[in-house]
């Protein structure tokens, strides 16, 4: 991978082989293997018993605070709440403040879905 020319670099879809058909095409000179968040996040290269404390909800201050600053704190989250990561901090929240996010989430789904249901016409 060249710095010099980072049009030409790679990245590799980290559930992806290195198969022609599955290589795209990167602006950025990214790492093979990782998403573009993953990349340019507060928290590469740091201790990632930083980030799994052994008690979430009182040692995860410090994580936070990193997270806080990252640029790319929303796409970690959202990844760590779609693919259900049960363990450490992500994009700022903790393993109980992401349940409580998809919940919310839950409820507001079903009350858009209520509106749209009552609104709807009856097709008759």
């Amino acid at each position: 991978m060249s710095l010099s020319n980072p049009a030409n670099n790679t990245v590799l879809h980290s559930n992806y082989g290195t198969s022609a058909t599955e290589v795209y095409g990167s602006s950025l000179p990214f790492a093979p293997g990782l998403k573009g968040w993953e990349q340019i996040a507060a928290c590469r290269g740091i201790d990632a018993s930083i980030f799994f404390p052994d008690d979430e909800d009182d040692n995860a201050d410090l994580a936070k605070e990193i997270c806080a600053g990252c640029s790319v704190a929303r796409p970690c989250l959202e990844y760590a709440i779609s693919v259900r990561e049960k363990e450490g901090v992500w994009g700022g929240a903790t393993q109980r403040e992401r349940r409580s996010i998809i919940r919310r989430r839950r409820r507001a789904a079903a009350r858009q879905r209520s509106l749209l249901e009552t609104e709807a016409p009856n097709g008759r």
